[in-house]
């Protein structure tokens, strides 16, 4: 009993973590978007650009662990 409590608590806690990671990587995207409408110029974005990277890293490395 104990073991699939533990396994339901993991999975709710990755799920949320998911949720948040996805929700991390649509305000980036969004933010990037009002950058570049907003005529920002490339090299301006590489910061922006790498964080996006990693968040969407992160929830690669989230998935997989579950796999």
């Amino acid at each position: 009993m104990t073991t699939l409590v533990d396994h339901q608590s993991a999975r709710r806690n990755q799920q949320y973590e998911v949720e948040s990671l996805l929700g991390e990587l649509d305000a980036r995207r969004r933010e990037l978007y009002r950058l570049k409408a907003g005529g920002a110029q490339p090299a301006g974005l590489r910061d922006q650009k790498s964080d996006y990277r990693a968040v969407r890293q992160r929830l690669s490395d989230v998935l997989g662990a579950a796999a």
